[in-house]
């Protein structure tokens, strides 16, 4: 049995069980005031000492299970062998006001222990590149999950309220590159966002524009292209930007006005922040990996249903496991993550309309819809007519409004404009609503009719009710 004068070697081994024994110290002598904060910052696993292991594992045990928590019941539940170790933790923690930064030792250091066990079994065990990346990913994880009390007072909050709003420094929101989109959609760094579409309506082609944009505000943007080849993305990408016709550069027949564009585009193409990355079968811990290893501050996942996952669970298991995994990984890292996601469209009715797109429309996981900030949704004015303009439907926003932006989309270009909402919707709605004006004259004439009384109803040409 071990104990506070046994000798240590190595600075950090003698600091983490000093600060182990001051926690156990701690507890012992004003367990009112402390257990919450322990138990909440604090595991079993931290203590890399056994027997102060054990007698924490004790101490929460009863914690959690409400009962008085003191050296007696302790030691009654971690057993009598315990007892010179117990009385030599409170013996040499003189108080316990100092708590936090015990329990802030104790989690670093057992944080720095899990990490260099990673790194032994990636020197002595690590014998092929997907167990690196396991591994990797495993050391990744620890960075980002170190517990961490952000909880304040309702006066802690006031005051950084009230120091926020008098922040001159400029809000930190991405830039879309779209008026109507900065407006309605405030997205800051950590945040999860879902575009989804059907196949061929342009959400590929709408979220390089984003990138592109968001690239060249400043901000590290990683594009993960997981259906699109790179050629494909750099003729889209500059067939927006450069304004490069698609048929021309399909046929390599790019002329003098083609090749002007090009080289003005290369004047600042080092300014632009934006990398595509051929996914191919790429995991979520190798996306993890990649934009940790490349800072990445935004990246596009196009798309998020073809992400691998475990091909024994069903599909839609997967994706409710990719986008929560997605979710945290925004969360921890940092990341806006925005996702593109293809949608199951409503079935028509027998005049060939349907509703609107909705978030629970989102392929093989409503789960999608539930973990991110903002979902957009992006479908034709006419259904079937991939000429019409687009409809992006604001149907989720939790820091805004819901609504709807109308786009142009330009095939030749790739490039979506904003535009007034199109003709044909102004006289659709206009005829929905005298189509509704007219209902409810008529219910309100049904109702006038069924209120009248029997007099009323009973009086005609020589006609008299008796009673």
């Amino acid at each position: 049995m071990d104990d506070v004068s046994s000798t240590q070697t190595g600075g950090a081994k003698v600091r983490s069980l000093d600060a182990e024994t001051a926690v156990i110290g701690s507890l012992m002598i004003d367990a009112d005031n402390v257990a919450g904060i322990v138990f909440h910052r604090l595991r079993p696993e931290d203590f890399g000492n056994p027997e102060r292991r054990t007698i924490f594992k004790a101490a929460q045990k009863l914690w959690l299970e409400q009962r008085p928590l003191d050296p007696v019941t302790v030691l009654s539940e971690a057993g009598k062998d315990y007892e010179q170790l117990v009385t030599s933790c409170m013996m040499v923690t003189p108080t316990a006001t100092n708590i936090e930064a015990y329990a802030e030792i104790v989690a670093t250091e057992a944080q720095l222990r899990k990490l260099r066990d990673v790194g032994m079994r990636m020197t002595m065990h690590c014998d092929d590149l997907e167990t690196a990346k396991k591994l990797l990913s495993e050391a990744e994880g620890l960075l980002s999950s170190q517990r961490k009390d952000r909880s304040r007072t309702y006066r802690e909050m006031l005051d950084d309220f009230l120091a926020r709003q008098n922040d001159t420094k400029p809000l930190d929101y991405i830039d879309w590159g779209i008026d109507e989109l900065n407006r309605n959609v405030k997205i800051s760094q950590g945040r999860f966002v879902i575009i989804g579409a059907q196949s061929s309506v342009g959400k590929t082609a709408l979220a390089l524009q984003l990138a592109y944009n968001i690239g060249k505000s400043g901000k590290r943007v990683g594009f993960f292209s997981y259906e699109t080849s790179l050629e494909d993305a750099e003729d889209r990408l500059f067939a927006n930007t450069a304004g490069v016709d698609m048929a021309r550069t399909k046929t390599k027949n790019l002329n003098y006005m083609d090749i002007e564009e090009l080289i003005r585009e290369g004047d600042y193409a080092d300014r632009v922040n934006l990398t595509v990355e051929d996914s191919g079968s790429w995991t979520i811990d190798d996306l993890r990996a990649i934009t940790l290893a490349k800072r990445y501050e935004v990246i596009f996942i196009d798309y998020v249903q073809i992400i691998p996952g475990d091909p024994r669970k069903p599909r839609w298991e997967v994706v409710t496991e990719t986008s929560m995994a997605l979710h945290r990984m925004a969360q921890n890292l940092g990341v806006t993550v925005i996702a593109l996601s293809q949608v199951t469209a409503p079935e028509k009715d027998s005049k060939g309309r349907r509703r609107a797109l909705t978030k629970e429309d989102l392929r093989e996981a409503q789960q999608l819809g539930n973990d991110a900030e903002a979902v957009l949704l992006m479908d034709l004015t006419v259904l079937g007519n991939y000429d019409s303009e687009r409809e992006l439907r604001i149907d989720k926003n939790k820091d805004g409004g819901r609504g709807k932006i109308y786009l142009k989309f330009d095939p030749a270009h790739m490039r979506f404009t904003p535009c007034e909402k199109p003709e044909h919707l102004k006289k659709k709605e206009f005829r929905e609503e005298m189509a509704r004006v007219a209902k409810e004259n008529r219910e309100q004439r049904k109702a006038e009719l069924t209120q009248m009384g029997f007099e009323d109803l009973g009086r005609g040409k020589g006609s008299e009710i008796p009673f």
